[in-house]
C-alpha cells in the first residue's frame, strides 16, 4: 500500500475517535437516560456501588454503543480509499479493472442487512450493469469470513460477494491489504491524542470525574440514599 492510502487510513481512523470523544464531552448528566431498574439490577455483579462505579459504566456502555454503531460507515470510508465515488445508485464506489468498471455496494460486516435491504441493493447493482454494459456487480462486506455471511446475503443478495480478507485483497490488489489497515489502525490506538493532547483514555476519566462530581449532586455518593434518591427521580 502507497504511503498516501496508509495517511489518509490513518486520518480515517484518528477522525472517528476525535468523532466519538467530541459526541461523549458533550454529554450532561441528563443525557444518559438513567435506567435506575437496570442499575439496580447488575449492582451486585458488576460492583455498581458508588457514584464513581455507576457514572463508569454509564459512559462506557454510551460509548461503547454510539462506537460499535458509527464505525461501520468508518469501514466504508476506508473502503473508498482504494476506489472512485460514483453517482450510481446502489454502489458506494467504483473500480476500474482490465476495462471493466466494477459498481460495489460496501458493508461493515456479514450480518449488517436485513432482507428488504438486500434485495433492493440486488435489483439496483442489477439496474447499473444493464445501464453499463459489460459492467461487474459486487457486494463487499468488511469484516468476517465466510462461514460467518448471514442466511440473508445468501439469499436475498443476488450478485457476487466477497467477505474481509477476500474482499480487501479485491479492492487494493494486495493480497496482505487487511493486514496493513489491522498494523494502522494498532498505531492509532498508541498514538492518538485529542485536541488537548490528552490520550482517549485520559479524555474519558476527565469527563468521567466531571459527570461523577454531577452525579454525587444529585443522588450522593453511595449507599440507601443513593439508590433510593436514583429510583425517586428517575420513575
Amino acid at each position: 500500500m502507497d504511503q498516501s492510502r496508509r495517511e489518509r487510513i490513518r486520518q480515517i481512523l484518528e477522525d472517528f475517535l476525535r468523532y466519538r470523544l467530541a459526541r461523549i464531552e458533550r454529554l450532561s448528566l441528563d443525557d444518559l437516560d438513567i435506567n435506575p431498574f437496570l442499575l439496580r439490577l447488575l449492582s451486585h455483579e458488576m460492583g455498581l456501588n458508588d457514584a464513581r462505579s455507576v457514572v463508569e459504566w454509564l459512559v462506557s456502555q454510551r460509548f461503547e454503543r454510539g462506537t460499535v454503531t458509527a464505525f461501520g460507515g468508518t469501514l466504508e470510508k476506508i473502503a473508498r480509499v482504494f476506489g472512485e465515488t460514483t453517482g450510481v445508485e446502489g454502489a458506494d464506489l467504483m473500480l476500474a479493472r482490465e476495462g471493466r468498471h466494477h459498481y460495489v455496494q460496501v458493508k461493515s460486516g456479514p450480518n449488517t442487512v436485513p432482507k428488504d435491504l438486500a434485495t433492493k441493493i440486488s435489483e439496483l447493482l442489477h439496474s447499473a450493469q444493464v445501464r453499463n454494459f459489460g459492467a461487474v456487480a459486487l457486494f463487499g462486506m468488511c469484516y468476517g469470513n465466510p462461514t460467518r455471511v448471514s442466511s440473508i446475503v445468501r439469499r436475498y443478495v443476488t450478485v457476487p460477494y466477497k467477505v474481509g480478507r477476500d474482499f480487501w485483497a479485491f479492492l487494493s490488489g494486495e493480497e496482505n491489504c487487511v493486514d496493513q489497515i489491522y498494523a494502522i489502525a494498532a498505531e492509532v490506538s498508541e498514538s492518538f491524542r485529542d485536541p488537548k493532547g490528552r490520550s482517549l483514555k485520559e479524555a474519558l476519566d476527565e469527563k468521567v470525574n466531571e459527570l461523577c462530581d454531577e452525579f454525587i449532586r444529585r443522588y450522593g455518593q453511595t449507599g440507601p440514599e443513593m439508590w433510593e434518591k436514583l429510583l425517586r427521580e428517575n420513575s
